[in-house]
């Protein structure tokens, strides 16, 4: 399963929409607050959130998610990727940084090598 979290509904849509073509089953939340809680999630694949999220960021998020959740990769997206976030982001090893807006293409070859 993929979570999908981005408060932007109409982009969440099209990439879960994306997600699903390709043969993904996809939660997709508005906010982290929407989800159960991060104790209780399973069969969790990949965690794909906007770095912008209501109530806190996206990296604070993927590191609290992945205390709890080691092994699920995260892509992490932003519209405005700061040399602080691109360093922060170069720093974990299980975070991808995509810049919006993208290319579905780009987040296929993420998603191949995992």
């Amino acid at each position: 399963m993929v979570v999908l979290i981005d408060d932007d509904h109409g982009f969440r849509s099209a990439l879960a929409e994306n997600l699903r073509d390709d043969g993904h089953r996809v939660h997709e939340y508005a906010a982290p607050a929407q989800l159960p809680a991060l104790q209780t999630l399973s069969g969790v694949r990949l965690l794909i959130t906007d770095y912008e999220i209501p109530r806190s960021n996206g990296l604070a998020f993927a590191d609290a998610f992945h205390r709890v959740h080691p092994t699920v990769p995260i892509v992490l997206m932003s519209a405005f990727p700061t040399r602080y976030l691109v360093a922060q982001s170069a720093v974990r090893d299980f975070l991808y940084l995509l810049a919006k807006p993208f290319d579905y293409a780009q987040l296929r070859e993420i998603l191949v090598k995992l």
